[in-house]
């Protein structure tokens, strides 16, 4: 049960780091071709052009993550518990990312700006702008953990033991 702005803005990150993931591909892609194969010439500004994509690709793939909760995690510690313990230790741990997430949103925008003034080297672009990742990327982070709850794919109330499924590590041979 997703609304309409929610879908929209799922797909628009969706799209934003499938692009941001490409440019950033073709950049690469094209600096090797001019350094190493074909002329022996680097266009200067690209590496760091792909590194800035880089920062927005992670912070925005990050809020991504959060909303179809495919972060790394360590199931087979948590799997022994309890589900309903499991749901209440999850709450707690979107309780505390929240917080740290609440945390880069504010120094992260401090951060863009103060650095107004100062331009990249090769880009000659305002740091701002770079900056400004960190509280796109944290907003955008707690927007989808909330989502995540009231669109009910996180429910405190429902037990699912589908979430977290029994491993077995033991191998035969």
């Amino acid at each position: 049960m997703e609304n309409r702005f929610d879908k929209i803005l799922l797909k628009l990150i969706e799209i934003s780091v499938s692009s941001l993931l490409a440019l950033m591909f073709i950049i690469v892609l094209i600096q090797i071709f001019f350094r190493y194969i074909f002329i022996n010439f680097s266009i200067f500004w690209f590496e760091e052009l792909a590194k800035y994509l880089m920062f927005y690709m992670v912070m925005l793939g990050s809020a991504l993550a959060f909303r179809k909760e495919k972060h790394p995690a360590l199931l087979f510690i948590v799997q022994k518990f309890p589900v309903k313990f499991l749901k209440v230790w999850n709450f707690i741990q979107d309780i505390i990312i929240i917080i740290i997430l609440i945390i880069i949103f504010k120094e992260g925008y401090l951060m863009a700006l103060n650095e107004t003034i100062m331009k990249s080297p090769a880009l000659r672009i305002s740091f701002f702008w770079v900056y400004l990742a960190l509280p796109i990327g944290a907003l955008l982070m707690i927007s989808q953990i909330v989502t995540n709850y009231i669109f009910g794919e996180k429910d405190l109330f429902k037990l699912n033991r589908k979430k977290y499924p029994k491993i077995n590590f033991v191998r035969r041979f």
